[in-house]
């Protein structure tokens, strides 16, 4: 089934969109001033100023002096909360901190502090906004004289890859909702998305590409039955890192670390040569394999080293939080082999 091309309205709005979007400074930090601030009368604004209006008109033609009286006051309250509307975001700092990365399908969360500046008037009535697809909610902020705080903004993570992080709306309309000013925020740094998890990966003990006949199945039966690969009793003079509190738990002795043997086995992860991954297709495999590498990293103290091998890149084995997130990272920026 063939997509309808977009209409003249829809390419008209992209086009907008884009020069608006050229137009955006990218920054992870934002200063509000006049040079990037917009107002214009909301909904109840435009009400009021037509029954302004009708007012005055009505005052004139019957020459009523209350009349000439309430509209004037009106209009008074009008253009002073257009000042007092403006001035709520007038000097309002935004800083971003670069969100981790995560896996698609999982929410990025965006942590964004505000900072009031020195003043003796407070921030109110402050909506933040992230513009994305599908659409994350708004969240609503109060600021007290010369306060700053953080927030965080949920942003999903829809697609594998390196992405710019979507453009950030500060809005306003206090005190009397008359008026709207709002900001535009395009933050400047790039998040990378992981594969997503697959639930239906099998384990991945049974995983052990590279192992010969013998051995391979030798050792996922070991490593299934939690036999303590890597793992000796505590011995006076072990430094206090080398012992795994988490296997200690509920022993009457301590369990110290203790490191494979040059000769160990080595589980590699094998884009190619892996029977679990035949029949897959490129994203389907990148995202058993991440799957398979947090499991192999949560085996801590209980399975050898682990590797990953890709069409294009392989990295060599180890252990640890680093090299969990240069394989994570590798496959996001994995392409399809040709």
């Amino acid at each position: 089934m063939t997509q309808a091309a977009p209409t003249v309205w829809q390419r008209g709005r992209a086009r907008w969109a884009q020069w608006w979007l050229s137009r955006l400074i990218p920054g992870d930090e934002l200063t509000l001033t006049h040079r990037n601030l917009y107002i214009l009368p909301s909904r109840s604004g435009w009400s009021l100023a037509a029954v302004t209006l009708v007012l005055l008109l009505a005052s004139i033609n019957e020459e009523v002096n209350l009349g000439y009286a309430l509209a004037f006051a009106l209009a008074g309250a009008a253009l002073a909360a257009l000042h007092q509307t403006h001035d709520n975001l007038r000097g309002l700092r935004l800083q971003l901190q670069p969100p981790p990365s995560a896996h698609a399908g999982d929410a990025l969360t965006l942590t964004v502090t505000l900072d009031g500046g020195a003043g003796t008037r407070g921030r109110h009535g402050l909506r933040l906004e992230v513009l994305c697809e599908p659409a994350s909610p708004a969240l609503e902020v109060e600021l007290e004289a010369g306060e700053a705080q953080w927030v965080e903004l949920s942003v999903p993570a829809a697609r594998r890859g390196r992405h710019p992080l979507p453009r950030i709306r500060v809005t306003s309309a206090y005190p009397l909702g008359i008026f709207r000013v709002w900001a535009w925020w395009r933050p400047a740094s790039a998040v990378l998305i992981w594969p997503p998890l697959d639930r239906h990966a099998p384990p991945v003990l049974s995983q052990f590409v590279g192992l010969d006949e013998a051995t391979g199945p030798a050792l996922a039966h070991r490593l299934a039955d939690g036999a303590p690969e890597g793992l000796r009793a505590y011995q006076r003079g072990d430094p206090m890192h080398w012992i795994a509190w988490k296997k200690s738990g509920g022993r009457e002795d301590l369990v110290s670390r203790e490191r494979l043997p040059e000769s160990a086995p080595i589980l590699w992860l094998d884009y190619e040569r892996s029977p679990a991954l035949a029949g897959l297709s490129h994203e389907g495999r990148l995202s058993r394999l991440a799957t398979w590498l947090r499991e192999a990293e949560a085996l801590d103290g209980l399975a050898p080293s682990y590797g990953l091998r890709l069409p294009s890149r392989s990295i060599g084995p180890a252990r640890g939080a680093a090299h969990l997130l240069q394989c994570l990272d590798a496959l996001a920026l994995s392409e399809a082999p040709r």
